[in-house]
């Protein structure tokens, strides 16, 4: 005779109840990597103590962050967060094999508890959170360690930088990768072109399997010449973004400044709900690096974070900024 699940003898009503506190209800959450600041042997504990291992994917001496709330300093490349190690310094609640929350830990109960649990998420669009990104550290953190935050997010946002180690803007052609080389855990760097791309294709994709009210995508490219590596790069993440977004209102705006140039994303679904995309496009200009002037880079965080607006609002720019109006794009 088959076993009766003893979770299954409870009243539904009470099964919703433990749902709704499996669910998390912080309004956001952000997620991103950390350096390990301290001693070697204090580092070398910090990763190796216990059953712990260096999280693979992320720069070495860095551990993945996962916070239930906004953190600025995760998402931002000029005053990156850390973690500065010390004998008072708490060690890490879990290894990061085993990242099990109430949330997933119900999900993977079995198939009865996952679409229940699922069904009643559809229920709860109140309680989803903003989930923040660092890109492309936090976007591999996600992807590999919480995919399962996606089901309750009811918008993402993903802010960093990007460098091309393959594009010259001179040639636009593919040359030896150039600059400091970043070693990562585990020796190899993360795919962040097809993590991204599997991202947005999940969220705006002809098969999208999450429906969120709004994407953010801000990302600063530096350098004089960075404005060609936005459209000409096939790894640029604008590019990646706009080969996956399918149907929905789409929003750019682009910051060209004498030191780099940033690229604001937006997409939302459309209003009708009819299957097609609209884009519209804004060239601004970004005034960085210069005395009196913020800090080179540090746009890719929007000063409103983590408050954010439904509908498509322009960001505040100079009089004379040329804006490209909407045009309905049907099909893809």
């Amino acid at each position: 005779m088959a076993m009766t699940c003893p979770f299954f003898r409870l009243p539904v009503e009470l099964r919703l109840h433990i749902y709704s506190f499996a669910v998390l209800h912080n309004p956001s959450i952000t997620i991103g990597s950390a350096e390990l600041i301290g001693s070697h042997p204090d580092i070398i504990h910090r990763l190796y103590g216990g059953k712990r291992n260096p999280y693979p994917g992320i720069p070495e001496n860095h551990e993945p962050v996962v916070e239930a709330c906004y953190n600025a300093s995760l998402l931002c490349t000029t005053n990156p967060a850390t973690v500065p190690l010390s004998v008072a310094t708490p060690l890490p609640d879990e290894s990061h094999e085993h990242p099990h929350t109430a949330h997933l830990a119900l999900l993977l109960v079995n198939r009865q508890v996952n679409d229940e649990l699922t069904s009643h998420l559809k229920i709860l669009k109140n309680s989803r959170i903003s989930l923040f990104l660092a890109y492309p550290h936090g976007l591999h953190v996600c992807r590999t360690l919480t995919p399962h935050l996606l089901r309750q997010a009811r918008s993402v946002h993903i802010a960093g930088n990007y460098t091309s180690r393959t594009f010259c803007s001179a040639r636009a052609a593919c040359v030896v990768p150039t600059g400091p080389k970043i070693k990562y855990n585990g020796g190899a760097a993360p795919d962040s072109t097809t993590q991204l791309g599997e991202l947005i294709a999940s969220l705006f994709g002809p098969h999208a399997t999450h429906a969120v009210q709004k994407m953010e995508l801000r990302i600063y490219y530096s350098g004089e010449d960075s404005y060609s590596t936005v459209w000409g790069d096939d790894a640029s993440p604008t590019v990646i973004a706009l080969r996956n977004i399918y149907y929905g209102e789409v929003g750019i705006e682009v910051w060209r400044g004498r030191f780099g140039t940033g690229v604001y994303l937006t997409a939302r679904p459309t209003v009708d709900g009819e299957r097609k995309r609209v884009v519209s496009t804004t060239w601004r200009r970004l005034e960085e690096g210069r005395p009196g002037e913020p800090e080179c880079g540090s746009w890719i965080v929007d000063p409103e974070w983590p408050e954010w607006r439904h509908e498509a609002v322009a960001s505040d720019g100079r009089k004379g900024d040329l804006v490209v109006r909407a045009t309905p794009i049907t099909g893809h």
